[in-house]
């Protein structure tokens, strides 16, 4: 099955999102970064080509390490604010399940909450591997499960019960890659060893008042949901998820408990 409704919204939504990402989605992605360049196992000279790249956070991080980078996402806003923030950086538009690179040009490749929002990960994941050269590194990251995060059990729960999903695009299972069996099986059959997945207790940090209109410019799979709702719904949803939300309200908004999946191996 073919996902173009659902990828092409992917890509617009983030490109739409570019200038919001700072205040929002990155105040969890970036809570991985240190843990993902640590199992990367990065050093000065190595080349890194950072997948899904949004704003360049990893890419920037790395190339502070004196490691050559090149980051490329689908959504073109991103590549733009990536280089509006890196401007000595090397960031392209490209596709992660086909990527602009040789056979075995890098030594290490990242991919920071990137791959569930592809219609194909698994071929995402191949691409990688062939890219790398034989003993490169490759690391992604994954949200835990609804079953295993306060928020996403809450999020779902809300949706399941107030609207009607059946209206949004047919996509990929957003959880397959939080199945740590799963993944380990797919990247040994995509050519990786000594798979190792580490848990990060990683939190959603929501600025201002209301979580709902937070949670929108936060990521694009759910205000895709919410999109294809009748205003009737929408309104309801709002109304549900604030109040959900409202036992984790701090002094500047939200904290929710929202953890994640550090995969990485070895190309062999």
């Amino acid at each position: 099955m073919t996902y173009d409704a659902f990828i092409n919204a992917e890509r617009n939504g983030w490109h739409d999102r570019a200038d919001a990402y700072e205040a929002h989605t990155a105040l969890a992605t970036l809570q991985i970064v240190p843990a993902m360049l640590d199992a990367l196992h990065l050093r000065p000279g190595l080349r890194l080509l950072d997948v899904a790249c949004g704003p360049g956070y990893v890419a920037g991080a790395a190339a502070a390490l004196d490691v050559e980078v090149t980051g490329i996402d689908y959504a073109p806003g991103m590549v733009r604010a990536a280089q509006a923030r890196f401007p000595d950086l090397d960031f392209q538009v490209g596709d992660a399940e086909a990527l602009p690179a040789a056979d075995a040009s890098y030594d290490a490749v990242a991919c920071n909450m990137g791959l569930f929002h592809m219609g194909n990960p698994p071929k995402a994941i191949r691409e990688a591997a062939r890219v790398l050269r034989k003993g490169g590194r490759f690391s992604f990251s994954q949200w835990t499960a609804p079953e295993d995060s306060e928020l996403y059990r809450l999020l779902f729960s809300a949706l399941k019960d107030e609207a009607d999903l059946g209206r949004a695009d047919p996509a990929p299972d957003a959880y397959a890659l939080s199945d740590e069996v799963g993944v380990t099986a797919l990247l040994t059959q995509s050519g990786f060893a000594g798979i190792n997945t580490r848990r990060l207790e990683t939190k959603l940090i929501a600025k201002g008042p209301d979580f709902f209109d937070f949670f929108m410019k936060f990521g694009v799979r759910v205000p895709l949901i919410v999109a294809a709702q009748e205003p009737s719904v929408q309104q309801r949803l709002r109304r549900r998820i604030n109040a959900d939300m409202d036992p984790f309200r701090t002094s500047g908004g939200f904290e929710v408990s929202m953890p994640s999946l550090l995969f990485s191996g070895t190309k062999q």
